[in-house]
């Protein structure tokens, strides 16, 4: 008899122990890591269309491994259509290997999901300096649209749950500032995302517009995550494009310490003159996405701030404006990849083009509820819009 009750005592252990990981299975090694130089994270939120890439970007890391010094870890948090979460570790010696498995579907876009996984790699790889990539569906800031990431979880509310931006940047304040965050994302490069994110990271690296399918060739640009060289980031990414039906990519790098000057001098140039203007046409701009069915109108800010100042306060304006956007590149091509969702993707104006989108708001914008979203950013509120009653 004691020895039965000895067996109920076990079985009830494992049970509870069963019960208290049901969400996930853990490798042995739970001890944290030795502090090192850099940990660089890829978060994948790849449970959408994007799925069938997910294989060929993670080949594309593990081809690069050889690019990995000894004391940098490069952990990648896969969730895609095919496969429950999962968390990697990828190093020059071992290659791509599973260091957490989950064991049920999770929304990688809610916050708390994304906090938990976040936390968890910090934890367990402990490093002097972070850099953080989000690869996935993205549109910017918008609230109406799919601001960062999509999952289609079955189960969820919508089966598509994005993450706003505000979120992301509460997720982002609870963990180690980051020397870079790398968004390899549509859309994210507009400067309503970044004030947003100022306080969180170094800099920033995206596209205001739409990217290729396949995104960042990450058998080129490993080596300059690992070092955190944004420059080399923007370089080796750009230099995959273009290549069959990708026409091109457009990127740059916003240095978050040069956006509270940049604001101040945004809305002491542009609102004055703005507002003589009554209602500016559109048509003069440089605009990421034409479409207005389907996406905001994302002008690219430089050439706003270029057609609507004078020639002298533009000179002004733009000596903010390059210490916040110290690179920027585009294809050779001019233009760049848009899967039929944006109309006639061309650079118009080589030399007013500046690679960091902004909003405009326009009366025509009324029906669609995006100038009330505007007044929801940090960066309505640091120009002082508020002022002028849009």
């Amino acid at each position: 008899m004691k020895r039965f009750g000895l067996y109920i005592i076990i079985l009830y252990n494992m049970l509870l122990l069963a019960g208290c990981s049901r969400d996930m299975i853990v490798t042995p090694e739970e001890q944290p890591r030795a502090e090192a130089e850099r940990t660089v994270i890829i978060y994948m939120a790849a449970d959408n269309s994007l799925s069938s890439q997910v294989r060929k970007d993670t080949m594309e890391m593990a081809k690069a491994k050889n690019l990995i010094p000894e004391d940098v870890n490069v952990i990648v948090y896969v969730d895609d259509k095919t496969n429950k979460p999962a968390i990697y570790e990828l190093s020059a010696k071992k290659g791509m290997q599973r260091w957490r498995l989950y064991n049920s579907e999770m929304c990688s876009t809610s916050q708390d999901v994304m906090l938990n996984a976040l936390q968890q790699i910090e934890h367990y790889f402990p490093a002097r300096h972070y850099g953080i990539t989000f690869w996935s569906h993205a549109t910017g800031w918008n609230p109406r649209h799919n601001t960062f990431g999509k999952d289609e979880t079955p189960g969820t509310a919508t089966r598509e749950v994005e993450m706003e931006i505000p979120v992301l940047h509460d997720v982002l304040a609870q963990l180690p500032a980051f020397d870079y965050i790398f968004f390899d994302a549509c859309f994210m490069q507009c400067i309503e995302v970044a004030y947003e994110l100022r306080d969180v990271t170094r800099y920033i690296v995206g596209s205001p517009a739409e990217i290729p399918g396949p995104g960042a060739p990450y058998d080129k640009v490993m080596g300059a995550l690992c070092a955190g060289d944004v420059n080399g980031i923007i370089n080796e990414y750009n230099s995959g494009y273009p290549t069959g039906i990708y026409t091109g990519v457009l990127l740059s790098c916003i240095d978050c310490t040069q956006l509270e000057a940049l604001a101040e001098a945004t809305g002491r140039f542009l609102i004055p003159r703005y507002m003589e203007h009554v209602e500016p046409s559109a048509s003069g701009f440089q605009a990421y996405c034409s479409r207005l069915v389907k996406y905001n109108y994302y002008f690219d800010m430089r050439t706003t701030m270029c057609r609507l100042l004078s020639e002298d306060d533009y000179a002004a304006w733009m000596e903010y404006f390059d210490r916040a956007v110290p690179t920027k590149t585009f294809s050779s091509t001019r233009t760049w990849y848009s899967n039929n969702l944006c109309n006639f993707p061309y650079i118009e104006d080589t030399e007013c083009y500046g690679g960091v989108s902004m909003f405009v708001p326009l009366q025509a914008y009324e029906p669609y509820g995006w100038n009330a979203d505007f007044q929801k950013t940090s960066w309505y509120e640091a120009l002082g819009w508020a002022e002028t009653g849009w």
